[in-house]
């Protein structure tokens, strides 16, 4: 297992990792326009994991400062691809976003997650997360 930087070159398996594990069908051009884009980034951070040089995992951070509560990363997203369940990359994500938090000097890491994704509920608590509380999410687009 190897953990990296996100590279653009990614583009192509983050995308099909967020159509087979997260479920969301974004456009694969867009997915590499918003890599490229977050890439630059200094207050966000993408690191892949990989297993026998197939990129089978990822996680998205960013960080987090309002004038309510102490510096934090926010875990804009973290998936699996599916074939890779269990083999610890998911955990392995997680300590290197801890790692960059701590880097970053924010107080910790805050989440969330759909109210379906049971399994992945269950894993957030194995690893140390609590849950804090429920709330709506709302939207509005624009264009």
């Amino acid at each position: 297992m190897e953990l990296r930087e996100a590279q653009l070159s990614d583009a192509e398996a983050l995308h099909f990792i967020n159509q087979t594990s997260l479920g969301y069908d974004y456009p694969l051009a867009q997915t590499k326009e918003q890599l490229s884009d977050l890439l630059e980034q200094t207050d966000n951070k993408l690191i892949v994991c990989s297993i026998d040089n197939q990129v089978c995992g990822y996680i998205h951070g960013a960080i987090y400062q309002t004038l309510y509560a102490p510096r934090m990363i926010n875990i804009l997203a973290l998936s699996v691809d599916n074939d890779f369940h269990g083999k610890g990359c998911g955990k392995a994500l997680m300590t290197a976003m801890e790692k960059w938090t701590l880097d970053v000097e924010a107080e910790g890491i805050r989440l969330s997650s759909g109210e379906n994704r049971t399994a992945a509920h269950r894993f957030y608590e194995h690893i140390g997360f609590t849950k804090r509380k429920n709330q709506a999410n709302y939207y509005k687009i624009l264009q």
